[in-house]
């Protein structure tokens, strides 16, 4: 399989001051790093470019880059990671700078591992993505019992939740928990996904979810389309 190609933010420059340049930016995340990562992101607020084009332009290419060799099985866990890193020390400067532009999330998703599962590798993955795609995420951790799930769930009236399992023995947690969700009667109030090397989308059938993720990048596709299918109110 060929090696994904960069794509290049259409029009970037008008977004940015005359001689400006992103490549550098673009590398430093790529290849996972963070200290480069950081201070260019700063250079970049401090130049009073847009967060959101220092996001857009900035940030997501190279991050994306590696997102597509990952679904591609191109580079694997470890390398996504290294690049995870670079990318959330350049969130950690802009993000208090989008929500004081009081930009919207693209919907609240609740995120955690199946309980009896310690996994979380998976999952921290899926969250920074989903993060990086405009959503409000509730990481619930590893271990999650299916009350916790719910009473987040209800708590912040949540669009989404996620169930990840990397275990045979404790994917069966992702059925149950659906399953609670039914008995409190909050199931058509979210989209519910679920993740992880022994799931599919078979079992996602099987198990009453809304979707399956294979990948992170897949998982992030799906959220952006469920999310926008109707759901039950919160009360």
């Amino acid at each position: 399989m060929s090696d994904p190609e960069l794509q290049i933010p259409e029009d970037w420059e008008s977004r940015a001051p005359e001689g400006w340049e992103w490549q550098t930016l673009w590398e430093a995340v790529e290849t996972g790093d963070h200290v480069y990562t950081d201070k260019r992101v700063q250079e970049a607020i401090d130049a009073d470019i847009d967060p959101r084009a220092i996001l857009d332009d900035g940030l997501f290419p190279g991050f994306n880059l590696q997102g597509d060799r990952f679904s591609a099985q191109i580079i694997f866990i470890p390398e996504m990671l290294i690049t995870a890193r670079a990318m959330k020390a350049g969130l950690a400067l802009i993000r208090p700078l989008l929500a004081a532009m009081a930009e919207k999330p693209v919907g609240t998703f609740v995120m955690g591992t199946v309980l009896g599962d310690m996994h979380d590798i998976g999952q921290s993955i899926v969250t920074i993505m989903l993060e990086n795609a405009g959503f409000n995420v509730i990481n619930l951790g590893t271990d999650v019992h299916p009350d916790r799930f719910i009473e987040t769930a209800l708590a912040e009236k949540a669009d989404l939740v996620g169930f990840s399992a990397l275990l045979s023995t404790t994917v069966y947690y992702q059925k149950v928990t659906i399953e609670e969700f039914e008995k409190a009667g909050h199931r058509n109030k979210v989209k519910i996904l679920i993740g992880g090397a022994p799931t599919s989308q078979e079992w996602a059938d099987e198990c009453g979810a809304d979707g399956w993720g294979k990948d992170a990048v897949e998982a992030v596709k799906l959220a952006l389309r469920l999310v926008e299918e109707p759901r039950e109110a919160w009360n």
